[in-house]
């Protein structure tokens, strides 16, 4: 039976009785050599001769390794069939510490000292225990973005109205459609990714146009009436208004202008800000990746892998021509999030295509509600 989160380390299975201790300096991986800070005591470093404020017993830096060894892997016996054809009697890839794990985990942890590589190998070598990948046949990662995939293509090119039909339910592997929408919205809620744009947050917003005048006060600048609603964006479909802004002057330009476009040849820059506060989903919220040592947050590695890729498909470059088919998948979710009670949310933050160290941000307003919501400052009229 696998160790659960808190359990012991099974102390039959590793040696872990060792009176050195090791200082920080010794381990590359983050999440341990903050654990050495936090939990250590002065003493001396058998690694490096020298005394130090803050040293750990070797054992209790193994005993972090052993999380990630168990996080990577599991036991054979009680996942993989047998097979007295293979090498270690059962199916996949088996292997034993030194033949299929060492070397995995001496990268991860950045081991500076041959004295330690030769330690924790001579701790942590057990030839009697076998281990096998978790995600050798498919990771949590691989589920969730293959779902993600079908996703798209059923509402690209199956149906985008009722792909929640039973029609559309999965199978053994892929789930019904409706379910990466939930995914998102847990893995949003679960990852603290709702945030508040402060009352009076200063927003910039960009159209171009065809002449100098068109562009006469603030109903000519925020979403579009619903008559004039006719392009698609990458949150709102044609016909769904929305306020696509952002806090950075330049980048709101960068966005829109298209100095070839010469039918428009003015672009207008107006100045907002919001006359309250806005509850937004924040997508470049993501937590960084947890180190696989850290046994109380390794197992949302996965997850966050997930939205990482999510939100970079997302947000990917579209070529125009193709916008009107690509932009759905991004609409649905979009659509989702803005009508999810659990989320409660009035928009979303989002990186820019144009920009990756710059944001963009949509609200789910339409002409009359930013009217109602926010303060135009000023605007300025210029010729591309």
């Amino acid at each position: 039976m696998s160790r659960k989160y808190g359990d012991e380390v099974d102390e039959e299975k590793y040696d872990l009785n060792t009176s050195k201790n090791i200082c920080s300096n010794h381990i590359g991986d983050e999440y341990i050599k903050n654990e050495i800070l936090a939990k250590g005591v002065k003493g001396k470093c058998d690694y490096c001769g020298k005394t130090r404020s803050k040293v750990v017993k070797l054992s209790e830096v193994l005993k972090l390794i052993i999380v990630g060894i168990e996080y990577l892997t599991e036991d054979p016996v009680e996942s993989r069939y047998l097979n007295k054809e293979a090498e270690y009697g059962f199916d996949g890839n088996v292997f034993t510490f030194y033949e299929g794990l060492l070397e995995n985990i001496e990268t991860r942890l950045v081991i500076e000292t041959n004295e330690l590589f030769d330690d924790i190998c001579s701790h942590l070598d057990n030839p009697s225990l076998l281990y096998c990948y978790k995600d050798e046949f498919g990771s949590e990662e691989d589920f969730l973005k293959d779902n993600w995939e079908r996703f798209k293509f059923i509402v690209k090119h199956k149906a985008r109205f009722v792909f929640h039909d039973n029609s559309f339910s999965g199978d053994y592997y892929y789930q019904d459609p409706l379910y990466i929408l939930e995914k998102i919205q847990e893995l949003i809620n679960e990852n603290g990714m709702i945030v508040q744009i402060p009352q009076n947050t200063t927003l910039y917003r960009c159209r171009q146009h065809s002449k100098e005048n068109d562009i006469g006060g603030v109903k000519d600048l925020v979403s579009s009436p619903f008559e004039y609603a006719k392009n698609n964006g990458r949150m709102n479909p044609a016909g769904i208004p929305m306020f696509y802004c952002s806090e950075d002057k330049k980048l709101t330009i960068q966005e829109v202008v298209n100095n070839s476009d010469k039918n428009n040849p003015f672009y207008t820059i107006g100045e907002f800000n919001n006359k309250s506060s806005l509850k937004v989903v924040d997508l470049t919220k993501i937590p960084n990746l947890p180190s696989i040592f850290d046994e109380k947050n390794n197992k949302f590695i996965e997850s966050i892998l997930f939205l990482k890729s999510f939100v970079e498909d997302a947000i990917k470059p579209i070529n125009e021509r193709d916008s009107i088919i690509e932009y759905i998948p991004t609409q649905i979710v979009t659509e989702y999030i803005r009508y999810n009670q659990v989320l409660n949310v009035q928009g979303l933050i989002y990186p820019s295509s144009k920009n990756r160290n710059k944001n963009n941000i949509v609200l789910f307003f339409n002409n009359d509600e930013c009217v109602e919501r926010l303060n135009l400052i000023g605007f300025e009229t210029k010729n591309i």
